[in-house]
């Protein structure tokens, strides 16, 4: 009888279980925007806790100070403010270690990104953590390495930054005040390259940016700006419906007969989030592109990837357009999702494609000529 009844507990409590896989969860996914703004926008996730944002040298920086980009918000019609670090490159770490007086590193760091020649990276990382995170903070290292100047930041609702919810549009105009301060900062005569890099989430951002700079200028009454001298997507997605598709998290409830309604047509409606990179950019096909995946990436399979690879040289196959390239890391190599900073070629890639961009440059002012 105590077998028996164990077996019968056992049996409900299966059933149970089951019963909310397939009913309960489904209807809370479809109906719950929290929920689903959760998946996109993972700001509830913060690791390292209970930093000293004010001091990047106590979240293992060298070289940096902290910053922030004030603005009136549009989206959220509200005040916002952007916390952010300046990384300088490994040749001025004299300048900040001679500085004395400590007030004034901030000013002189300034007064050095106003002039430099360095190439400039604007960093927008994924959807969870912020610009302190590990994986991240070891990117920076990679930058300095290559004497980049290194500008990175928290969007709404991250890090130090205001508190406010994020969606597509608030990031991305988070995106273009901190490109817009950035541009207004450099010397307009001799401006350096600047290249925008986004990280998983943060390469869809980065994609809408630059799709859409000419309509965010006139939007925001600004002076039109010019595009970056190149665009870098490390671990990127092509849109964000075949991501959530191909999620390993997917396979749970994706033999289900109304997956397609309940955990895919809710993003596919939604107004808060498309992140559709593929049709992004398509409109950009003067800018060089870098792409760069792992082949071991489980998170971001590295198929999206290619077919973002794909859409963007079908776009420019006409028209010839810049160039396109993409960068794959092998498996076996213990290369992911956020640890492509750790492969040893990851700087010559790079330079690799600052030259690319320096060539594709001549040879346009040649045409002109």
């Amino acid at each position: 009888m105590v077998i028996g009844a164990i077996m019968t507990a056992g049996a409900s409590v299966t059933a149970s279980l089951f019963f909310v896989h397939v009913a309960i969860l489904p209807l809370i996914f479809k109906y719950s925007k929290g929920i689903q703004r959760k998946i996109v926008f993972s700001n509830c996730i913060n690791y390292p806790r209970h930093l000293d944002y004010d001091n990047p040298s106590s979240c293992n920086i060298v070289g940096g100070r902290n910053f922030c980009v004030e603005f009136q918000s549009t989206v959220d019609d509200c005040d916002i403010k952007l916390g952010a670090w300046h990384i300088v490159p490994c040749s001025m770490f004299r300048d900040v270690f001679i500085i004395r007086d400590v007030l004034t590193v901030g000013t002189r760091l300034h007064q050095k990104l106003k002039i430099t020649k360095n190439t400039i990276v604007l960093y927008c990382h994924g959807n969870s953590n912020h610009r302190a995170s590990l994986h991240r903070v070891k990117m920076y290292k990679v930058f300095q390495g290559l004497n980049f100047h290194v500008i990175t930041f928290d969007y709404r609702g991250y890090g130090d930054s205001s508190r406010i919810r994020p969606t597509e549009a608030g990031v991305v105009e988070d995106v273009f005040h901190m490109y817009s301060w950035l541009i207004d900062t450099i010397d307009d005569v001799n401006r350096p390259k600047v290249l925008i890099w986004g990280h998983s989430l943060g390469s869809a951002v980065a994609s809408n940016l630059v799709s859409n700079l000419s309509k965010l200028c006139k939007q925001y009454k600004k002076e039109p700006l010019p595009l970056p001298d190149g665009l870098v997507l490390e671990s990127p997605f092509n849109n964000l419906c075949e991501e959530i598709q191909k999620h390993p998290f997917s396979k749970l409830v994706s033999w289900l007969p109304y997956y397609q309604d309940m955990f895919l047509k809710p993003f596919k409606v939604s107004s808060e989030y498309a992140f559709q990179t593929d049709q992004y950019l398509t409109n950009v096909i003067d800018l060089p592109i870098l792409i760069l995946h792992s082949k071991s990436d489980w998170i971001v399979p590295y198929e999206l990837a290619e077919k973002l690879h794909g859409a963007v040289v079908q776009s420019r196959a006409e028209t010839g357009g810049a160039p396109a390239i993409m960068h794959s890391f092998d498996r076996g190599l213990g290369l992911g999702h956020n640890n492509l900073c750790e492969s040893k070629c990851l700087p010559n890639v790079i330079t690799n494609f600052v030259k690319t961009i320096d060539d594709y440059n001549s040879q346009k002012t040649i045409v002109r000529h």
